[in-house]
């Protein structure tokens, strides 16, 4: 059975709903990292942060390739940065709206 659009689009928010996973796109922005790159800048537990790599490779906001014994991640589709582009403009103009109500 073919998911909905709108099943879709809930498990895709569903995976970026974690600070952790938000934090390691913010970190694959610039480019690939290993896992012992996002897990030092994070600053997570390995079980911890491979835990939420699953989740993003999963919903294929995250691809990854080996070099070795290492494993390289990078952004799927960077149309996912523009995405928490959008999603950083909505907060910064909701934070100015809520600061002037507090001025009044």
């Amino acid at each position: 059975m073919a998911r909905s659009l709108q099943q879709f689009k809930a498990e895709l928010f569903r995976s970026l709903s974690h600070e952790v996973r938000i934090r390691v796109l913010e970190e694959l922005r610039n480019g690939e990292l290993s896992v012992g790159d996002l897990q030092e800048r994070l600053n997570v537990s390995g079980p911890n942060l491979s835990q939420h790599l699953a989740i993003l490779r999963t919903q294929n906001v995250l691809t990854t390739r080996r070099e070795g014994t290492t494993v390289i991640y990078s952004i799927t589709d960077r149309r996912i940065e523009n995405l928490l582009d959008d999603a950083r403009a909505i907060f910064e103009e909701q934070l100015a709206v809520s600061s002037a109500l507090l001025d009044d």
